[in-house]
């Protein structure tokens, strides 16, 4: 009704809603029942021995190749549509029922045409439980692995409990299911997840006991990254950027690859510059350099900028915007730059930190830690003439200094005790690696 409304503003056509109804579409349920023919194996035709049993369990569980799929309207009775099928009525083909088997498979029955709608039942309704179930399977798990003796045996008998309504969350609970697809269904899922936190219990790093609190945190980043990814789902769908996507995706990827290298040669500017007063173009840093020093403040400033919209798109879900569309469509964006701002900025801080930490350990007398594709190096510098050219000397010859390779024909060194960068030609000076405080 919205979109109806924009429409008539935009392009100033006087228009009156009289009356407005809500219409509702049952798209998501099929009236028609699905009937699978499976090969009959529990006759005397069937293989005998532990195939044969193995066969047979494969067909209750539903697992063996299907013959014939049939779809009826409604909930027709499996012993009628046998019959006809014996006739040929629906398909005209002969019908072996000693050789065939009919079943309806899981969730696939339908309803009357003239029956009423299923009342609507929430998805955290039907998915909470089962999670819930999963996840204290998965806690049993981790239990397993700092529990010994007969304290073992309360996870274990946890485990076994949680089968059956597990099996019953997993199978359609509307219909009968034999007790052996419940079961076997509620075994592979809970027997699985409570496997799966022991494995993780036993590889986590660090000692057992600190496994619980790896779930918690895996549990929390699990949970954040479904609400971020449900809310970009309500904001993109049937919006702007999902009816011009077909442009717009293409048109973002060369900007952002372009982007990247730009922004990380901007940090790679900011510790070499503002930390060492070392130009930037006198090092030589490679473009996948430039790519990795970008990636976790673009990262970190894409993630954010997803978290705003995320938060918008859960707002448009449940209709808190309709009154301040205008705010929304101006704050949204605005946000968005706004957090995207601060994690460049926060990039460029850290940047700085990290010459920081470099200066201080050069200071120290230690090799300072690479920053991405940089390598600081402590060396000491001999001049092969007492008047040696030096730019923005003197020339420290009894102390290392600390360079990131050279440029051309000529060496940039930073001098831990002056705080200040310097330059000579290669030509006029010995260089060597330093092996103690003191040179010479």
């Amino acid at each position: 009704m919205s979109e109806i409304e924009d429409l008539a503003r935009r392009h100033q056509a006087g228009m009156w809603v009289v009356d407005a109804v809500l219409i509702e579409h049952d798209l998501s349920h099929d009236y028609r029942t699905e009937i699978h023919a499976h090969r009959h194996l529990s006759h005397a035709s069937a293989p005998s021995g532990f195939r044969g049993r193995l066969a047979v369990l494969r067909t209750t569980l539903g697992l063996i190749t299907t013959v014939r799929i049939l779809k009826q309207p409604g909930r027709p009775s499996v012993e009628d549509v046998a019959q006809r099928l014996e006739r040929g009525t629906p398909t005209g083909r002969p019908y072996d029922a000693e050789a065939l088997r009919l079943r309806i498979p899981m969730g696939m029955e339908g309803r009357a045409a003239d029956a009423p709608p299923p009342d609507p039942v929430s998805a955290w309704r039907l998915a909470g439980p089962l999670l819930a179930g999963l996840g204290v399977a998965t806690a049993c798990g981790f239990a397993t692995a700092l529990l010994h003796g007969f304290q073992l045996l309360v996870p274990l008998i946890i485990v076994c409990g949680l089968i059956r309504p597990v099996g019953r969350q997993l199978t359609d609970r509307r219909q009968d299911q034999p007790p052996i697809v419940v079961v076997a269904w509620g075994t592979a899922s809970v027997v699985g997840c409570a496997a799966l936190g022991l494995v993780l219990a036993l590889t986590a790093p660090g000692p057992p006991g600190q496994a619980p609190r790896i779930l918690a945190y895996a549990v929390g980043g699990g949970s954040a990254l479904a609400f971020v990814l449900y809310g970009l789902g309500y904001a993109l769908v049937h919006s702007w950027f999902s009816r011009n996507a077909n442009w717009a995706v293409p048109a973002l990827v060369p900007a952002l690859a372009l982007s990247l290298p730009w922004f990380g040669g901007l940090l790679h500017t900011m510790y070499l510059q503002a930390g060492f007063g070392v130009p930037s173009d006198a090092i030589h840093v490679s473009v996948y350099s430039s790519y990795a020093a970008s990636l976790k403040p673009v990262g970190l400033a894409l993630g954010l900028a997803a978290v705003v919209l995320a938060l918008a798109g859960w707002m448009r879900h449940y209709h808190q915007w309709v009154h301040a569309r205008g705010m929304v469509r101006v704050g949204v964006p605005l946000m968005s730059l706004f957090v995207i701002g601060i994690s460049l900025a926060a990039g460029l801080a850290g940047a700085e930190a990290s010459a920081n930490r470099a200066r201080t350990a050069a200071t120290a007398g230690t090799t300072p830690a690479p920053y991405y594709g940089v390598r600081g190096r402590l060396i000491c510098v001999t001049p092969l003439a007492e008047k040696t050219p030096v730019f923005n000397g003197p020339l420290a010859t009894t102390r290392p200094l600390l360079t990131f390779g050279t440029s051309g024909d000529r060496v940039w060194l930073w001098d831990p005790q002056r705080a200040e960068s310097l330059s000579v030609r290669l030509e006029d000076v010995v260089v060597t690696e330093a092996r103690a405080s003191t040179c010479g």
